[in-house]
């Protein structure tokens, strides 16, 4: 870049960075960091959240601290990259300690925050953790949450095993599940082989997505865990058939 003469400048390098992060390529992300400090560059918090942004996903946690506690001033973008990336690398603790330092410096999160955060309980099995944030969550009259937020709560308290709980959750819902939300409770009733409620998390997959064999191949597997064979024959005949469907579909669509 610099032997072709590209000027550097703020808008450049929040364009260069984020490549850096995306294709781990760390030692041209701290070359560039270089030169954000030799042409002053680190006054601006844009530049300053690419930073962080960049060495999160390169999973430097340790550099990426060190550019956000040297900042002047963070927004909300600075919190939530910082906790986004201790959770993706497996620091849920540090993530939920930092969401609630956040919280404390009057900061509010959006809805990004508390996604990022969710996540994070959820890989970890923080389970009164991301209750508390879910609630908190709810409490706020100015934001409900949005699906990503309950399949973040279904997942947690589905890995914990509380099931009936997380179905729970799903029942008051203010809009109609996801499928995504129906995974995350089937999923799980797989692994604690949980036939009923398995059931009924697969047959609302069915009518939201009739041609996923995913879906299909989870409760068959639900099956097989519990020993009902045959149901699990039954439903590897359903997957046949939708194959078979959807290469007459391609068949046609070639014609």
């Amino acid at each position: 870049m610099m032997r072709c003469r590209v000027e550097l400048d703020g808008v450049t390098v929040v364009s260069i960075l984020p490549a850096c992060g995306y294709l781990k390529e760390l030692e041209v992300g701290k070359l560039v960091h270089l030169l954000v400090k030799e042409k002053g560059l680190d006054r601006k918090l844009e530049v300053l959240n690419a930073l962080v942004d960049m060495y999160s996903k390169c999973g430097k946690m340790e550099e990426a601290r060190m550019v956000f506690d040297e900042m002047l001033e963070r927004d909300i973008v600075s919190w939530t990259t910082m906790i986004n990336g201790y959770g993706m690398h497996g620091h849920a603790e540090t993530a939920v300690s930092l969401f609630r330092q956040m919280v404390d410096s009057g900061i509010k999160p959006n809805e990004v925050t508390f996604t990022s955060v969710l996540h994070a309980c959820s890989h970890a099995g923080l389970v009164d953790d991301g209750l508390y944030l879910f609630n908190l969550m709810q409490e706020d009259t100015r934001r409900s949450p949005n699906v990503d937020h309950y399949t973040c709560i279904i997942d947690l308290l589905g890995r914990a095993g509380r099931l009936e709980e997380a179905y729970d959750i799903i029942t008051t819902m203010p809009s109609a599940p996801s499928h995504a939300v129906w995974g995350a409770l089937l999923g799980a009733c797989v692994i604690h082989q949980k036939v009923e409620l398995g059931e009924l998390a697969a047959q609302s997959l069915f009518q939201l997505e009739p041609e996923n064999t995913g879906n299909y191949i989870l409760l068959a597997k639900l099956y097989a865990a519990v020993g009902r064979w045959k149901d699990a024959e039954a439903l590897r005949d359903v997957m046949n058939d939708i194959g078979l469907r959807k290469e007459a579909a391609y068949s046609l669509t070639d014609m």
